[in-house]
């Protein structure tokens, strides 16, 4: 994944769609989240089937259990999430992985720090959660978009770097 921001008018465009932070700072699910923070990043992983990697030798970091994805149809706008889709999504990749959510200590979330954003994406974990457990508040979630800004087309990457060393540095 790679972010590189090129041109200032990214910028008056951002700011003129009042998509972007006044404050300057990306705050993901936190008290005064007003707006996401462009950032730039690059990252890459090498993936292989797990056999393959034990045989190589290789140091594993982490295992993919299962995927998903999804387009959340007509919404009310770009920036508008849906979380009736979001909590499908959730729920079809825990169900192909084979995980129970109750058994998940910690979520890497998409969390922008909108207003807007971050309350639908936690409606739709709630919904896909909550069709396995009852139990509330058992699962840590973060976003590294607090930390880094959001780096659009790296964005992924910088998340699964970030739960990788978590897992790696414990």
């Amino acid at each position: 994944g790679v972010n590189v921001s090129l041109h200032p008018n990214k910028y008056l465009k951002l700011s003129q769609g009042k998509f972007i932070s006044n404050k300057g700072r990306c705050e993901s699910f936190g008290e005064g989240g007003e707006g996401y923070v462009p950032g730039e990043g690059v990252g890459a992983v090498l993936l292989k089937p797990l056999s393959r990697a034990i045989a190589d030798g290789d140091q594993i970091y982490g295992v993919i259990k299962g995927t998903a994805i999804n387009h959340g149809g007509k919404t009310n706008g770009y920036t508008v999430p849906n979380p009736n889709a979001q909590g499908n999504l959730i729920s079809q990749a825990l169900k192909e992985a084979g995980v129970n959510p109750r058994t998940i200590s910690y979520l890497e979330a998409h969390g922008t720090g909108t207003v807007l954003g971050d309350p639908i994406e936690i409606t739709g974990l709630t919904r896909a959660f909550g069709q396995d457990t009852p139990d509330k508040q058992f699962c840590a979630i973060g976003s590294v978009k607090s930390n880094i800004g959001h780096c659009e087309g790296a964005a992924g990457i910088a998340g699964l770097t970030k739960v990788l060393l978590q897992l790696k540095n414990g």
